[in-house]
Formats: C-alpha cells, structure tokens, sequence
C-alpha cells in the first residue's frame, strides 16, 4: 500500500478528493493531511515521508509551487503532484520547471485521478523493485567484501607473501587502503570459544550451528566499531582473529578493553558459553603483522575463561631482537634448501640470544614464528593432502601444553624434518612436480599481480627455465594461463547472473571493470556484459 500526503488549504476540497474512489482498491492511502506548505513541511520532517504528495498551488503561508521546490530540495525522490486550475497557468509552468511529477486540473475527475494513480503505482513498483534489486546487489558485495578481506588478512598472517606491492596492491582494490601504508599500526585479537560441559549433550550433532553462531556474533561485534577487521581459519570454527588498526604505537588500551569486555559478555549471555581472549601487542608495519598476530596467539595460551592473563607480553616485540627478518630469511632458505645443519645453527642462535633471564613467553613467542614460518613454506611445496600444515596448526596450539623448553627445541627440530622431506619431495624430485607446486601456487593467488621473474625467486629457479618448463608442460605461456584463469573464473560468476561486474572485476584480480572488460572481450570475442546476456537467454 502507498501513502499519500493530501496538501490543500480547504478541507471541503480534500474531502471531496479522498471520496472520488476507493483508494484502498487503488493500491493507496490517505496517510497525512496539511492545509498548507508550511505543514506540509512540517510533517514531512517528522517522517515517515510519503510515497506522493498531492498539492493545492494557492494557499496561504506557503504555496504549492514553493513546496515543490523546497520538497525537491530535501526530498529530491518524493514525487509530487499538483492541482490546479485553468487560470493557474503561470503556477504550472514554474512547477514544472521544478521537477513535478504530473498535475490534475480542478475539479478533480473521477476517470483522471484513477488513471493517475495507476501509472503512479507501476512506477513505485519498479521504484521498489530496483530499489531492492538495487539491496541486494550491495548486500552481496559487502559479503563478498568480507569474505576477499578475511582471505587476504589470514594470507598476510599465516603464507609467505608474494610481494609488498602485491599485497598493498590486493588490499587497494578491497578497499583495504588503510592497512596498505608503510607504518601501519596494529593489533590482534584471538578469541577462543569453549563449550561449558553439558552445553550441548543433548544437541552434540548440531555443534556447527554453535560455531556459526559464534562467527557470526564475533563479525557483528567487529562491524560496530570502525578499523576491527574479522578473520579465521575454517579448519577450527572455535576460533576468531580480528585485526584492529590503532592509531599510535600505545594503541587504545580503553577502547581494546571495553571490546573485549562486550565480546565476552556478548557470548556469554546470548550463546551461553565461555571464551578464552588473547589481546597481542601493537605493531608497526606490514613487515610486523605476523609477529602481532604470533603475540595474540601467545596471549591466548595463556589466557583465562575468567579473562586473566589476556596481555601477558608486556613489550615482548621489543625483547625478540633475535627473530628479525634477516634471520627469518636464512631460517626460510635452510628449510627450503634441506639444510638441518643450517638451520639448526640459525636455531641455537636465535634461543641462545634470549636465554638467561628472559621470561618463557618470550620464548613461547619465538616459537610460534618459527612454526609460522613452517606453516607459510608447508603451504607452499605440499602437493596433495593438508595434512602437514593441519599439524603444524595444531602444533602451534598446543605449545602452551609443552613443560620444557628442551621439548619445545625437539618439537621444533622434528617440525622442520618433515617441512624439509616436504620441500625435498617437490624441489629435488622431476621438474614437473616442482611445476604443479607453482601452479598451485598461482591457482590460488591468481587475484595477485603476479610475474615469472618473482615466481622462480620464490621457488629457487631460473626465470628462462621456469618459463619453458611451465609452456612444455600446460601448453601456454605463464602470462596466458594467468589471465586464463581469471577470464574462466569470471565466465563462471557472469554465467551466475548475481553479481555486478565491478564486484567480478574485483574477485578475479583487475583494478577496475573498464579493464577487465577489455580484457575480457579480447579473450573472448565480447564483452562481459554480452556474454552473460547470450548465457542468459541460452539458460531459458
């Protein structure tokens, strides 16, 4: 049903008006009555606006025609009728000039007021449609956002990356700029959530549906306040990150506080379970994210249901001058070149550096980089099966369970073993299973500006031989797989029919939808926007 807002100084007019047809039937209703612009004004400010207004041009106090122009003003989309007589020519042109949407002449006519109002109501149902259409198209785009966002975050804390200017690069176009600067400022959190005993004994096979609930709860948490970015990692639901951009090296300690205190609260009363929550230190720099990251992990080991022991690691990244990034770069090239002798020298240095009086967090701390580091190589040579990163992550949990620092060393040493029996199976095997660990590298990167000369840096080749490697064994250069790659993915969600091409554009990895759609159509022989109209009529 839509509202109408009835404007005339004479309520014998008005009533006439309203007594013309049946308004209901028409798919409309008298909502609000005003005798003059002036109240008309006034009632449209209090809301809720109307759908038409309907308007007298002479009356006293405001005219119509000044209404008119002050509704297209405030209220550029309501749209406004005006009635008139045969001497009020001078009052329509002004109105029209105005933006009027249509007039009826006095006295009004039964036939012409219905007509009206039917093309009133085709045109706010297609108002409405589009304007829902139009809902939706965002809501799918802030999802996907999200969704681009916590892989691009979860990557910058957990993989190797390809390059700085890649990543800051990725982050611009998911509207990340903010955290693509030199010297950005964060911190993390980790949340926990532990299932009292007996929560779900009668609801055990519904556990996911907990989970999700405890995603969802944590995302909202995070939208209510600027800069908190979620993210998590699907293989333990019981788990959320969020990445939190402070706005000087102290950070908001109030601010970080009261979220946390709301978190837990929030889960408790709504969810009805406990949590654990580990708030890490402030960093500085992109180059700083993992070890921000590292300390929250820290902070949750040693955490609390009850909430002590959230922030543990006072100024820890200040007492950790061993792990900088030169020595993360030989830890990385001892592991990927299979020397155990060469790292295992890289360890002894790194721990002997902090022995003596250094508390164990700092310790416990170091070790969780290192089996970063692990993670992020892992991922990278591991054909196949998860099944070395899923214990690497689990590992990196369970660090807090270790009673000694000797077993902690020992747990290290054999993690390393197995990454480099990992590496050695794909770098020193054949050619082509080093080739399908970079196409995998690429599959999954592709959104990436990524090059040939940065791919056979990362794995250990030379350029000229990679690039003949790769168009022996896939039958194209590495430039047209890459952009192979993108175009059939974006084939795929243009054949969906759901999203906009700017959001398409986005997934795939172009900077913008003008360059994608020549991309496109010189891949395909048409555009984007002809190409899912042809897969459209096809489907019907």
């Amino acid at each position: 049903m839509y509202r109408i807002m009835l404007v005339d100084d004479e309520i014998g007019v008005r009533n006439s008006i309203k007594a013309k047809i049946d308004w209901h039937a028409a798919g409309f209703t008298i909502a609000q009555e005003a005798d003059n612009g002036l109240a008309a004004m006034q009632l449209l400010k209090e809301g809720p606006l109307p759908d038409v207004v309907i308007t007298d041009v002479r009356m006293p106090q405001m005219d119509g025609i000044t209404l008119v122009k002050a509704c297209k003003e405030a209220y550029p989309e309501l749209r406004v009728i005006v009635l008139s007589g045969y001497s009020d020519f001078e009052y329509m042109k002004a109105a029209i000039q105005y933006g009027v949407k249509d007039y009826l002449l006095k006295p009004v006519v039964r036939s012409e007021l219905t007509a009206l109002l039917g093309r009133l109501a085709e045109e706010l149902e297609a108002d409405r449609s589009r304007l829902l259409e139009q809902e939706r198209e965002e809501r799918t785009h802030t999802e996907l956002l999200a969704v681009m966002r916590e892989q691009l975050i979860w990557q910058l804390v957990k993989d190797e990356w390809f390059s700085a200017s890649a990543m800051k690069e990725r982050m611009t176009q998911l509207e990340l700029g903010e955290l693509a600067v030199d010297d950005v400022r964060a911190q993390f959190v980790t949340v926990e959530m532990r299932i009292p005993p007996g929560r779900l004994d009668d609801w055990s096979e519904r556990k996911d549906l907990l989970y999700l609930a405890f995603q969802l709860m944590c995302r909202e948490s995070a939208e209510k306040l600027a800069h908190v970015y979620p993210f998590h990692a699907s293989s333990h639901p019981a788990m959320m990150h969020f990445l939190v951009l402070v706005a000087d090296e102290a950070g908001h300690p109030r601010l970080m506080d009261d979220f946390v205190r709301r978190l837990r609260r929030d889960l408790q009363s709504y969810l009805r379970v406990a949590c654990v929550i580990g708030v890490g230190e402030s960093t500085t720099g992109l180059r700083q994210l993992k070890d921000g990251y590292a300390s929250s992990l820290l902070a949750w080991s040693q955490g609390t249901t009850e909430g002590g022991g959230a922030q543990p690691g006072a100024q820890l990244l200040a007492r950790t001058h061993a792990f900088s990034p030169e020595v993360e770069r030989k830890l990385m090239q001892a592991i990927e070149g299979v020397d155990m002798a060469a790292f295992a020298k890289q360890l002894q240095g790194i721990f002997a550096a902090e022995r003596g009086d250094t508390p164990m967090f700092v310790f416990t701390f170091l070790t969780l980089r290192i089996i970063l580091l692990f993670h992020a190589i892992a991922k990278k040579f591991e054909l196949g099966d998860a099944s070395l990163q899923s214990y690497l992550w689990n590992c990196q949990l369970a660090v807090r369970d270790y009673s000694s620092r000797e077993q902690v060393l020992e747990l290290l040493l054999e993690m390393a073993q197995l990454v480099m029996d990992e590496v050695r199976k794909t770098r020193f095997s054949s050619g082509q299973q080093m080739l399908e660990a970079i196409r995998k590298y690429v599959d999954e990167n592709y959104t990436y500006e990524l090059s040939l000369a940065s791919l056979a840096e990362m794995f250990h080749l030379n350029e000229t031989y990679l690039s003949g490697l790769f168009k022996q064994s896939v039958g194209s250069t590495f430039s047209d797989y890459v952009t192979k790659l993108r175009l059939t993915k974006a084939a795929a969600l243009l054949e969906e029919g759901e999203l906009k091409l700017t959001d398409i554009a986005t997934l795939v990895g172009y900077s913008s939808a003008s360059y994608f759609s020549t991309a496109f159509k010189k891949w395909y022989g048409k555009g984007p926007k002809e190409y899912r109209e042809e897969r459209a009529r096809g489907q019907v």
